[in-house]
């Protein structure tokens, strides 16, 4: 296979076969495959070959992208492997390479990129920064040559080996295993034999630094014998994602042992670049020429030795004159003979191969392209240069004709052309094309209630597009191929017609369908309260609809109203769609809401019993009832119970239904338990024989005293007694709902006027005789009544009715002993009463 196309300055090109190159130490692009006129018998052939001079200087040229294979079964991964920053053991070369006029049999290689002949390297730091600075502090960019900057190991500043190959140089990081670390790979392969070996340094898939989704593959080739140092590049990204890397700055380039002369790609000396499938090539250019000669060989026989002259670029030209070929084409092998730079007694060869080829003047064919698929044949009419006779084969050469017309069906053909009985032969492709087959199919909608719905479609393949559709036997056409609002009929003359006017014929049949369909389904029931939505089931286009009864639907003119009807009602639904009608019905039937009665809210007297009396109506079925609190009903599951609250309580019954319609009613009763009726007649007290004395009770609304002839009125609350003996009273006091109770006084009676005093009295806290007052009768005021003690001190004096003194004085209790009393007071007849004693004060 060949790698790169020898160049000639000829015209007239045609397509070439591919072809086979001898092997060599290297490529020399030597040119391009040629073609020259039948009539041509010699010819002068120029080639260009790589001009390999010593090695004391580089210069750089493009190449063709054609690298070796980037992964190799018996390649080498050098040691120590993928780690990141570093330098390999020494390799040994395969062979001696010479590199800016030093001779090198070892070399260490670095995992950014860049191999080195200075072994000192080995295992130690390979620098990623490309700047004078340190990690954090940005400093100059430094491109190829630099003599200064860093030592080896130190990973704060920049440091560039001596002499070293860098394709490219920039920071990768092969410890990175992402995203595809079975493609990852670092290796070296040699490969040829000498004096043509190569040594071959491969770097696929490696990751730059913090950045797994950048991929770099580079490959670095050095050639026996030459000097000559090839980089292909598959793809270097121009995206970096770290502050800590370079940015995508790289060197592609190399430098001397002395650091003092390099030569980098122009534009890549240590600046931002990306690259993708590129080849370039460091050709020696020193003082001294490596190339011995440059010779020409046909079918393997030497023919001549070429002269050549310098191009500037790092190439030479050869020129082989005269060169005779009566074959119609042949193939040339140029090869380049270049002294060994490490051993000028042998040669290296670099080789390639042309091919001239001899043709005719071109001829010219026309044909004209069949419009309608399977119409007759098209006619070819080829057009020959003027002068000479020609003959025509349009089978490969099966049969010749001296007319230049061929009549032929769609196809791909080839037709030659030579003059009557060469061997010196033209071709000319022609094609005569037709249109795909033309067909048409169609399909139909029938009318339907709608009336006006029926359509005819039709779909096309093949022909020429451009279609035009006609169901009016082609009177009018029209673009679309639908037509619509077609009424029931027969269609026979329907017509499609392509850009060509290529023809086809169809015929359809649409008839009427009445597919109206209307049904409401079976009666529902619903419960009381609730809505319910009428789901009729109809054609998708039923578009007109009227419910009757309307008042209980909230709208009678839309397919799904919400229904909701106090009691069963049925429901009738006239439906249209288009000249289409139908008619249904359906009964929704309503579960009423039970009414619930708990009873009229009643009063009890307290710790008696009460009925409650509850009851229901308006149900759908069975129910059942409940009533809360429990605890103090008998029994609880009955509508008529009896109830001991002991105090006011409010009861609930609650009746819910068994027919589904899960209504739970509930209704309540108070029973108030009326308070206690506390019945007083009033304290026992005294009153004057003969006098009207006055009774007070309390407790209640209604009272009974008896015995009721002392008294004036036993019925009210207070009555008038008169006596004349000590005499007991009892009084029935009862409330609004005739709650009672009794209670008694006693009334002593007295003749008067005057004052009753007792002679002792202990007021120790018993509630017996602990207060010390005269019990006055006939008495309508008393002036004073005073209390002495035995030193003559008044310690109580009062004017207040039945006041009496309690046995203290300043807050203390009083001595036992005798004390002296003194009261004055008026009569009911405005008499002055004055009396005086002693009393003995007991504990």
């Amino acid at each position: 296979m060949r790698i790169f196309l020898p160049v000639f300055f000829l015209c007239c090109f045609l397509s070439v076969p591919i072809k086979n190159n001898a092997q060599s130490c290297f490529n020399v692009a030597a040119g391009n495959d040629t073609t020259i006129s039948c009539a041509q018998q010699c010819l002068n052939l120029r080639a260009k070959v790589p001009d390999v001079r010593s090695t004391d200087d580089y210069t750089v040229v493009p190449i063709p992208y054609k690298p070796f294979p980037y992964i190799n079964p018996t390649g080498v991964e050098f040691n120590p492997i993928y780690i990141d920053d570093s330098y390999s053991d020494v390799i040994d070369l395969p062979f001696t390479f010479c590199f800016y006029g030093i001779n090198y049999t070892q070399c260490v290689v670095g995992t950014n990129g860049i191999l080195t002949f200075e072994i000192s390297n080995a295992n130690t730091f390979n620098a990623w920064l490309l700047n004078l600075g340190d990690v954090f502090i940005t400093g100059p960019i430094q491109p190829i040559p630099f003599p200064a900057g860093g030592v080896p190991n130190d990973q704060d500043y920049a440091y560039y080996p001596r002499a070293a190959i860098m394709g490219p140089y920039n920071d990768i990081d092969p410890e990175v295993t992402q995203p595809q670390p079975a493609k990852r790979r670092m290796e070296y392969i040699v490969t040829g034999s000498a004096p043509c070996r190569k040594f071959i340094l491969n770097y696929n898939e490696i990751p730059y630094f913090n950045c797994s989704k950048a991929i770099i593959t580079q490959q670095m080739v050095l050639y026996e014998g030459t000097g000559i140092i090839d980089i292909f590049i598959k793809d270097k990204p121009i995206i970096s994602c770290s502050s800590l890397t370079n940015d995508g700055r790289a060197i592609l380039g190399i430098q001397n042992w002395d650091r003092d002369k390099a030569v980098a790609v122009n534009g890549r000396n240590n600046t931002v670049w990306g690259a993708k499938n590129e080849g370039w090539r460091f050709v020696p250019s020193g003082g001294s020429s490596l190339l011995n000669r440059v010779e020409i060989y046909k079918n393997g026989t030497f023919i001549s030795t070429g002269t050549t002259t310098p191009l500037g670029n790092g190439e030479v030209e050869s020129i082989f004159s005269n060169i005779c070929q009566p074959e119609d084409s042949m193939s040339y092998t140029i090869k380049a003979f270049y002294q060994k730079c490490d051993n000028p007694a042998i040669e290296t060869e670099g080789s390639d191969t042309i091919i001239v080829y001899k043709t005719i003047l071109p001829t010219l064919a026309t044909a004209t392209n069949i419009l309608c698929n399977g119409a007759l044949p098209s006619t070819i009419t080829v057009t020959a240069p003027i002068g000479l006779t020609f003959e025509y084969t349009i089978n490969n050469g099966l049969s010749w004709q001296t007319s230049p017309v061929f009549n032929m069906p769609a196809g791909n053909y080839t037709i030659k052309s030579r003059t009557i009985n060469s061997n010196c032969v033209s071709a000319v492709d022609v094609v005569i094309t037709q249109p795909p087959a033309f067909t048409a199919l169609s399909n139909h909608i029938n009318a339907t209630c709608a009336g006006s719905d029926a359509a005819i479609t039709i779909n096309v393949a093949g022909g020429t597009p451009g279609y035009l559709y006609s169901i009016d036997n082609g009177i009018t056409y029209q673009s679309s191929n639908q037509f619509l609002n077609l009424p029931p009929g027969n269609y026979n003359n329907i017509k499609i017609k392509d850009a060509n006017d290529c023809l086809q014929m169809l015929t359809e049949n649409i008839l009427f369908i009445d597919t109206m369909y209307l049904q409401l389904g079976a009666d529902t029931t619903v419960c009381a309260g609730n809505s319910i939505i009428l789901k009729p089931i109809t054609n998708t286009l039923t578009d007109n609809f009227n419910w009757l009864p309307a008042n209980s639907l909230n709208n009678s003119k839309v397919k799904n109203p919400v229904a909701s009807p106090t009691d069963t009602t049925k429901y009738i639904l006239t439906a249209k769609w288009g000249i289409c009608t139908r008619t249904d019905t359906v009964a929704v039937n309503v579960l009423r809401k039970p009414i619930v009665y708990a009873g009229k809210d009643t009063a009890v007297c307290i710790n008696t019993t009460a009925t409650l009396y509850g009851s229901f109506s308006n149900t759908s079925g069975i129910v059942s009832y409940k009533w809360l609190p429990s605890t103090s009903l008998t029994p609880t599951n009955a509508l008529t119970v009896q109830a001991n609250p002991g105090k006011t309580q409010q009861y609930i019954l609650t009746v819910k239904d068994n027919y589904g319609c899960n209504f739970s009613v509930s209704d309540s009763v108070l029973i108030i338990m009326q308070p206690q009726v506390i019945a007083f007649a009033g304290n026992d007290t005294n009153a004057v024989y003969g006098q009207p004395h006055q009774l007070f009770a309390t407790g209640g609304k209604n009272y009974l005293w008896s015995p009721a002839g002392l008294l004036n009125n036993p019925f009210i609350q207070l009555p008038l007694a008169t006596l004349y003996n000590d005499t007991y009273f009892s009084v029935l006091v009862s409330d609004s709902i005739g709650c009672n109770a009794t209670d008694n006084i006693f009334v002593k009676v007295y003749k008067g006027p005057g004052y009753y005093v007792p002679n002792t009295f202990t007021p120790n806290g018993d509630g017996l005789n602990d207060v010390f007052r005269p019990i006055a009768v006939g008495i309508s005021g008393t002036v004073y009544f005073r209390m002495f003690n035995r030193y003559g001190q008044l310690v109580f004096e009062t004017n207040k009715f039945m006041k009496g003194w309690d046995g203290t004085y300043k807050g203390q209790k009083a001595p036992v002993g005798n004390y002296v009393w003194m009261l004055k007071g008026i009569d009911r007849d405005g008499k002055v009463i004055e009396m005086k004693g002693s009393v003995l004060l007991l504990h």
